[in-house]
């Protein structure tokens, strides 16, 4: 393995560190994945997403 390849691998592997880091602080302060704040009611993409699945709380009222 020679210099510039050493290189490159370390500044790749700085910047998976970083949006690892990134991922896990915002997954810790609640903002998940996308930045989604909460439930499928506030997702932008909550029209497509409830074609998929339905909410708990809309489950119970069906049975």
């Amino acid at each position: 393995m020679n210099l510039g390849t050493l290189i490159v691998l370390l500044i790749l592997l700085a910047i998976v560190a970083f949006v690892v880091r990134v991922m896990i602080r915002d997954k810790k302060s609640g903002k998940g994945c996308g930045g989604c704040a909460g439930g499928c009611s506030g997702c932008s993409g909550c029209g497509s997403a409830s074609m998929y699945h339905t909410a708990p709380h809309e489950e119970q009222k069906k049975s």
